[in-house]
């Protein structure tokens, strides 16, 4: 029995040796040279986000219309793949080439890094005037819808993504006693307006009839979402909403003897800390208009209540837990009111490439002074 199980395990490590293959490495490296000037090349025409989502962003794509190509995570994932063969199949655990696997390691936690990031990473914007608090940053190019019944002393709001919605979904909301119907919902929309004396067929707040759908912009960010939904409540009273990304007055609806408020939003996410922006400073080059550098002096407050101040500048960001705040931008008003615009990054995996840098660099270290102590019992052996 145990000649069979070896003779299995055998039979199975041959099939996965050609993962190991230095000509799937080549063409792997061969094909990120290629969709790296490719999306170069593309995003002059299309524009980064374009350019990001087909390319980069991509486990394939097709080009020309028909031809199916690898998109950069694939090719990073058989890499990866490729690179965790090698270090079995071909490097092994010999002592002679511990510094050899251990920059191989060092490689496969940058690929796992870059893959975290992609996958789990979540990136916001936070932008402020002086004197201004706030917990909540938002999404630049995701959609939520916000529900929330308006009381006099309190209110909770309730949202759901309109990324990846389907027609016919249904979301429930228990709390307030009523359900959701997808219509229909648009990435990017254009609204079109009712004409004096037309019937209503949906609720709107502005007068928004009806949505025209309109091609993905150039930068997602610019993408404004649309969706149409029928509101029912335990008495089958279908009420028909439409809600539109630039309409900034919300939605009402009288329900079981309550006022259900509705709202196109881009998606908002808590913070764990409070910040406020205590003062907002630009530099500019001598005898000109030229901005040289913008920073924000911030107060921070955690959890447990704890003040301190912080400087975030153009090359010296905030790091809080799993969080990094980026000074990206700024706003003047044509009133002179200053905002600061901060780019914030969720990312788990923020070490990792740390990490991988310092696997790298001590089997690079290892593996050249293993060569030399070969080297050396060479010569002595030879003399």
């Amino acid at each position: 029995m145990e000649n069979k199980n070896k003779k299995g395990l055998g039979l199975i490590l041959n099939y996965l040796k050609p993962i190991a293959s230095v000509k799937l490495t080549v063409i792997c490296l061969l094909f990120l040279v290629v969709l790296v000037i490719w999306g170069t090349v593309y995003q002059a025409d299309y524009g980064l986000y374009q350019a990001q989502q087909k390319f980069f962003y991509s486990w394939f794509f097709l080009a020309f219309g028909f031809i199916p190509i690898p998109g950069t995570v694939l090719v990073i994932l058989v890499l990866t793949l490729n690179l965790i063969g090698s270090m079995f199949f071909k490097i092994g655990f010999r002592l002679s080439n511990i510094g050899n696997f251990i920059t191989h390691l060092g490689l496969i936690i940058l690929f796992l890094g870059g893959g975290l990031t992609f996958f789990f990473s979540v990136e916001s914007s936070l932008m402020m005037m002086e004197g201004e608090t706030k917990n909540r940053s938002t999404s630049r190019d995701i959609w939520e819808v916000a529900v929330w019944e308006q009381m006099q002393n309190k209110k909770t709001v309730y949202a759901f993504d309109t990324l990846g919605l389907k027609k016919d979904s249904k979301i429930n909301f228990t709390d307030i006693g009523i359900n959701l119907s997808i219509i229909n919902s648009f990435s990017n929309c254009s609204p079109i307006f009712k004409k004096t004396g037309e019937g209503e067929m949906y609720l709107n707040s502005s007068g928004i009839g009806s949505l025209n759908i309109a091609a993905p912009t150039l930068e997602g960010s610019e993408n404004v979402a649309g969706i149409m939904f029928s509101v029912k409540n335990k008495d089958a009273i279908n009420n028909k909403v439409l809600l539109y990304g630039k309409d900034r007055n919300q939605t009402q609806l009288s329900i079981n003897g309550k006022e259900i408020n509705f709202v196109l939003r881009k998606k908002q996410y808590i913070l764990p800390i409070f910040i406020e922006l205590k003062d907002f400073a630009i530099k500019y080059y001598p005898n000109s208009q030229i901005v040289k550098s913008y920073e924000s002096m911030v107060t921070i407050k955690d959890k447990l209540g704890v003040l301190r101040d912080v400087k975030i500048s153009m090359n010296k960001p905030l790091r809080y837990d799993d969080l990094t705040f980026f000074q990206s931008s700024y706003y003047i008003a044509p009133d002179g009111t200053e905002y600061s615009i901060f780019s914030v990054v969720k990312n788990s995996g923020r070490l990792l490439p740390y990490v991988s840098s310092l696997f790298i660099f001590a089997g690079l270290i290892i593996h050249f002074i293993m060569m030399l102590y070969r080297r050396r019992k060479k010569i002595i052996g030879e003399g």
